[in-house]
Protein backbone atom coordinates (compact mmCIF):
# COMPACT_ATOMS: atom_id res chain seq x y z
CA UNK A 1 0.00 0.00 0.00
CA UNK A 2 2.58 2.54 0.66
CA UNK A 3 3.45 2.77 -2.82
CA UNK A 4 0.52 3.61 -3.72
CA UNK A 5 0.72 6.12 -1.06
CA UNK A 6 3.30 7.60 -2.48
CA UNK A 7 1.99 7.50 -5.94
CA UNK A 8 -1.45 9.65 -4.97
CA UNK A 9 0.51 11.83 -2.61
CA UNK A 10 2.81 12.61 -5.81
CA UNK A 11 -0.22 13.34 -8.32
CA UNK A 12 -1.65 15.64 -5.73
CA UNK A 13 1.23 17.58 -5.43
CA UNK A 14 1.72 17.77 -9.18
CA UNK A 15 -2.24 18.80 -9.28
CA UNK A 16 -1.57 21.28 -6.48
CA UNK A 17 1.51 23.07 -8.22
CA UNK A 18 -0.22 23.38 -11.63
CA UNK A 19 -3.03 25.27 -9.77
CA UNK A 20 -1.40 27.70 -7.52
CA UNK A 21 2.14 28.22 -9.43
CA UNK A 22 1.61 27.29 -13.13
CA UNK A 23 -2.18 28.73 -12.79
CA UNK A 24 -3.97 25.72 -14.47
CA UNK A 25 -7.58 25.06 -13.99
CA UNK A 26 -7.82 22.00 -15.21
CA UNK A 27 -7.88 20.43 -11.54
CA UNK A 28 -10.62 19.25 -11.51
CA UNK A 29 -10.73 16.93 -14.56
CA UNK A 30 -7.28 15.47 -12.95
CA UNK A 31 -9.17 15.01 -10.02
CA UNK A 32 -11.36 12.61 -11.43
CA UNK A 33 -8.70 10.40 -13.06
CA UNK A 34 -7.41 9.54 -9.72
CA UNK A 35 -10.65 9.12 -7.99
CA UNK A 36 -10.23 5.43 -7.98
CA UNK A 37 -6.88 6.08 -6.32
CA UNK A 38 -8.61 8.08 -3.72
CA UNK A 39 -11.15 5.42 -2.99
CA UNK A 40 -8.68 2.80 -2.49
CA UNK A 41 -6.85 4.79 0.12
CA UNK A 42 -10.29 5.63 2.20
CA UNK A 43 -11.62 1.96 1.94
CA UNK A 44 -7.82 1.06 3.27
CA UNK A 45 -7.80 3.31 6.27
CA UNK A 46 -11.76 2.80 6.99
CA UNK A 47 -10.95 -1.13 7.28
CA UNK A 48 -9.25 -1.03 10.43
CA UNK A 49 -7.22 0.81 13.31
CA UNK A 50 -3.70 0.01 11.57
CA UNK A 51 -1.69 1.42 14.29
CA UNK A 52 -3.93 0.53 16.93
CA UNK A 53 -4.00 4.07 18.43
CA UNK A 54 -6.54 5.53 20.97
CA UNK A 55 -9.95 4.40 18.96
CA UNK A 56 -11.54 7.36 20.06
CA UNK A 57 -8.62 9.48 18.00
CA UNK A 58 -9.14 6.75 15.70
CA UNK A 59 -13.28 7.51 14.75
CA UNK A 60 -12.47 11.08 15.14
CA UNK A 61 -9.67 10.86 12.02
CA UNK A 62 -11.98 8.69 9.97
CA UNK A 63 -15.16 10.73 10.61
CA UNK A 64 -12.32 13.60 9.50
CA UNK A 65 -11.34 11.50 6.51
CA UNK A 66 -15.05 11.22 5.37
CA UNK A 67 -15.65 14.84 5.49
CA UNK A 68 -13.27 15.60 3.34
CA UNK A 69 -14.02 12.98 0.80
CA UNK A 70 -17.70 14.58 1.10
CA UNK A 71 -15.84 18.34 0.37
CA UNK A 72 -13.80 16.23 -2.71
CA UNK A 73 -17.21 15.07 -3.92
CA UNK A 74 -18.69 18.15 -3.72
CA UNK A 75 -16.23 20.29 -5.04
CA UNK A 76 -16.13 17.89 -7.86
CA UNK A 77 -19.91 17.74 -8.43
CA UNK A 78 -19.88 21.80 -8.34
CA UNK A 79 -16.59 22.04 -10.55
CA UNK A 80 -15.61 24.11 -7.22
CA UNK A 81 -11.48 24.19 -8.06
CA UNK A 82 -10.84 25.80 -4.59
CA UNK A 83 -12.77 23.99 -2.19
CA UNK A 84 -11.40 20.96 -3.98
CA UNK A 85 -7.71 22.08 -4.06
CA UNK A 86 -7.94 22.90 -0.25
CA UNK A 87 -9.74 19.61 0.72
CA UNK A 88 -7.02 17.40 -1.24
CA UNK A 89 -3.99 19.97 -0.44
CA UNK A 90 -5.10 20.70 3.04
CA UNK A 91 -6.79 17.31 3.73
CA UNK A 92 -6.17 14.44 2.01
CA UNK A 93 -2.75 15.15 1.68
CA UNK A 94 -2.35 15.56 5.51
CA UNK A 95 -3.16 12.00 5.63
CA UNK A 96 -1.15 10.54 2.98
CA UNK A 97 2.28 12.29 4.60
CA UNK A 98 1.28 10.60 8.04
CA UNK A 99 1.22 7.21 6.35
CA UNK A 100 4.41 8.21 4.43
CA UNK A 101 6.36 9.87 7.00
CA UNK A 102 5.90 6.41 9.22
CA UNK A 103 7.30 4.39 6.60
CA UNK A 104 10.27 6.38 5.58
CA UNK A 105 11.14 6.91 9.40
CA UNK A 106 10.72 2.73 9.81
CA UNK A 107 8.83 3.02 12.65
CA UNK A 108 6.12 0.98 11.62
CA UNK A 109 6.14 -1.82 8.69
CA UNK A 110 2.24 -2.04 8.72
CA UNK A 111 1.91 -0.77 5.32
Amino acid sequence: MYDNIKKLEQQIDDIAVGYLFRQERKNIELVKKIVPQIQEFVFWFLNGNRYGIEEKLYKDLSNNLIYILEDILEALEQGDRVLLHDALTYGLKEYLLLFLQKKEDNINEYI
